[in-house]
């Protein structure tokens, strides 16, 4: 191959590479355009994995990452402040592996919790800055929310280290369940938005609980009068409904 022909070959491959880049330029500009307003109501459906913090497990070798599944809403009232309600489906498990407090136990437990959340977007939903606010979307909104709640909880200890349908004892329950208890989610995520209905958003949030038993395991064996905490890693889906106007003109008459 000849010197005019590796520039040639060079200059086309060049070439190919601008044309993708523009296209995917191109791509993502339409993406990000938008008419809708950064105002209303989103529809958000839930799933993740939860790990717990107790008595027993404090780590995550300990803990045994049980699935979470939800549903819930949210109204965006700017382009930086929204607030959600969710119902979310937990469930919680852990080994106990401490030597220090050896007590051969693990535990199972199914929490439904109901929260309302304030989100605030860490960017302006809109690309821009300053007095400028362009017609154009961000493609990704990081953002930090923080709410409260109540969980309506039922936790199982048994010995061992298998499953709990595979346990053949039970631990008596140390509180009477189900139960209910106060909780304090708060966090953040990232909002990817794909269009002006679909946005898929990855979040970790920690949630502080008024519970000392949703591992079963209370002050009674435990001793001192720390909490239960759980944290969640999970991914909204987040649908916002079109939302179609119809306009009817009335042709006016006249009479004669």
């Amino acid at each position: 191959m000849n010197r005019n022909s590796t520039v040639f070959l060079l200059l086309l491959c060049f070439v190919l590479a601008w044309s993708d880049a523009a296209g995917q330029s191109t791509l993502l500009k339409r993406m990000q355009e938008s008419k809708i307003p950064e105002r209303g109501i989103v529809v958000l459906g839930t799933a993740g994995i939860a790990a717990v913090r107790s008595d027993i497990c404090g780590s995550p070798d300990c803990n045994e990452f049980r699935p979470v599944f939800g549903i819930g809403a949210m109204y965006k009232f700017d382009p930086i402040w929204s607030a959600s309600m969710n119902l979310d489906y937990v469930k919680l498990g852990a080994t106990e592996k401490d030597p220090t407090r050896p007590r051969n136990l693990s535990f199972r437990t199914d929490v439904i919790e109901l929260s309302g959340s304030v989100l605030y977007n860490l960017l302006d939903a809109y690309s821009g800055s300053g007095g400028y606010r362009s017609s154009r979307k961000r493609f990704v909104v990081p953002y930090a929310k923080m709410g409260a709640g109540i969980i309506y909880y039922t936790a199982t200890s048994y010995p061992g280290t298998g499953d709990l349908d595979e346990s053949q004892t039970t631990y008596d329950p140390e509180r009477k369940y189900p139960a209910i208890g106060i909780v304090v989610p708060f966090g953040g995520g990232l909002r990817f938005r794909f269009s002006d209905q679909i946005s898929i958003a990855p979040e970790l949030i920690y949630h502080l609980t008024s519970s000392d038993y949703l591992d079963n395991v209370g002050p009674r064996l435990a001793g001192g009068n720390s909490k239960d905490h759980y944290g969640l890693a999970v991914i909204r889906i987040m649908y916002t409904p079109e939302v179609k106007t119809n306009i009817f003109t009335r042709k006016a008459q006249t009479g004669k």
